[in-house]
């Protein structure tokens, strides 16, 4: 893979009600807390060296972005960018000149997934190792090798290496089925139907955990519903009352899926520890100004993130957090955005235009949602990324990552500033990690509803957010 140094755009938002505006241009991972609203940080990851436009697919915790961009003779590239730095750090490889590999997602150990179409019915789903080699990935089991492997797609991956997308069988039905892949050298484990569609049978895959837990879409006759595979087992995860469709696109490994139910942004929440648990939907607030909304990502603290509006004509990117849609805007002068991935510390990645020509460029999101003091370095070393939930009744789980080892200590504090508890100081290694608190004091006391502060302090710095207790 070869390096390249960009320079990125930046410009801090502040949003209140909906609205944004151009509060001062700033130093890129720079962050202030506005209390009472959200602070929007937007960064331009920029172009290729004389190209014209740009796009991000993912992002993973380390963290580094995977896109598309085209270099000075038009020929699309795959760069990785640093989300810290805003630098190009690698081109990972295409898989066949005769047409264009497309990655969907980045794993932690920077291994990626996606597809290469060549036709109409003619395309491969692709693994990218993390050297940046790609690899055609092989059919589903029981269809002829040659046929079933230029008629697949991948769309996630696990920190497992495990691989989901489509495959398609041959004669006389082709009906495409929902595919896991073990690795990248097996072939595809059919996850079968729903039902009986409408022509035709017919389920994709597009998230997996890694619990192994995967959701996709699925016709049940003529409508299309969501799911959610494990053990085995496909489950309907049905559909808002009133509607009756819903599609699932994006699975966390802590029991939240993201997905829509007609025109209407939900999530679905499941017990990871419970085979039999049911998976419970939840309508996300509409954005103001939108009627129908698309959840693309979600992370394990809890945060959802998608767009609202028609991609590539009048879209915004979207936050859900908390019970709240957090319009994070278009970049001045562009049309549109589009949020298509977000890892454990909130860093959004997507595309949009920045100005009349409609080109797009791979944009990156920052939200302080007015909960949440932050105070970092400028390589953003380390950050709490989710209380959930919040409120809570009894076990809460803190999240949080670091970017390289150290001591960390995490403690509840209450509002009067007197330490309640502590709950780690040690050191701890690179990564993202969680820890559970149980609602009790230091003596092992049950401490009263009310508001409480958790503090993650680093070598870096101190990061703090408000967690409520509800008994």
């Amino acid at each position: 893979m070869s390096s390249t140094r960009c320079v990125p755009n930046v410009l801090i938002l502040i949003a209140l009600s909906g609205i944004l505006s151009i509060a001062s241009a700033e130093a890129a991972n720079s962050l202030k807390h506005a209390s009472g609203a959200s602070r929007i940080t937007i960064i331009d990851l920029g172009l290729l060296p004389s190209g014209t436009t740009s796009s991000g697919s993912a992002i993973n915790n380390q963290p580094i972005v995977v896109g598309l961009a085209n270099d000075g003779n038009f020929a699309l590239q795959r760069p990785l960018w640093n989300a810290n730095t805003g630098a190009i750090v690698g081109i990972v490889e295409n898989m066949s000149p005769a047409s264009t590999a497309i990655p969907e997602h980045i794993n932690d150990r920077r291994e990626m997934a996606g597809s290469e179409v060549y036709g109409d019915n003619v395309y491969q789903g692709v693994y990218w190792n993390a050297a940046g080699q790609a690899f055609a990935l092989p059919g589903m089991a029981g269809v002829d090798p040659f046929y079933g492997g230029l008629h697949t797609k991948a769309h996630g991956l696990n920190n497992l290496g495990q691989l989901v997308g489509t495959g398609k069988e041959s004669a006389p039905n082709y009906y495409t089925h929902a595919v896991l892949w073990p690795n990248k050298d097996t072939e595809a484990i059919d996850l079968g139907f729903l039902g009986q569609g409408t022509p035709l049978n017919y389920s994709e895959a597009y998230g997996v955990n890694n619990l192994t837990h995967v959701v996709g879409k699925s016709a049940v006759g003529s409508l299309t519903r969501g799911f959610l595979w494990r053990n085995g087992q496909m489950v309907d995860l049905g559909a808002l009352s009133g509607q009756v469709v819903s599609e699932a696109y994006a699975i966390s490994n802590t029991g939240l899926i993201a997905g829509k139910s007609n025109l209407y942004p939900v999530t679905w929440r499941y017990d990871i520890a419970n085979a039999n648990s049911v998976p419970q939907i939840k309508q996300l607030p509409m954005p103001s100004g939108f009627f129908s909304a698309t959840p693309t990502a979600v992370n394990d603290p809890g945060d959802v993130a998608g767009y609202a509006g028609s991609p590539n004509i009048d879209s915004h990117a979207i936050l859900w957090r908390n019970g709240k849609a957090i319009d994070v805007g278009v970049w001045p002068g562009g049309q549109y955005s589009v949020a298509t991935g977000i890892n454990n510390r909130g860093q959004i990645i997507g595309r949009g235009t920045i100005a009349g020509d409609g080109l797009d460029h791979a944009l990156m999101w920052r939200v302080e949602d007015g909960t949440v003091s932050v105070v970092r370095g400028a390589d953003d070393p380390a950050i709490l990324t989710g209380v959930h939930p919040n409120p809570s009744g009894s076990l809460t789980t803190l999240s949080f990552a670091l970017e390289r080892e150290g001591r960390a200590t995490i403690a509840i504090y209450d509002l009067s500033g007197r330490r309640m508890t502590v709950l780690a100081d040690h050191q701890f290694e690179a990564g993202t990690h969680s820890l559970t608190w149980n609602g009790r004091d230091s003596e092992g006391a049950v401490m009263p509803s009310g508001n409480y502060i958790v503090r993650f302090e680093t070598e870096s710095g101190v990061a703090s957010r408000k967690v409520t207790l509800i008994r």
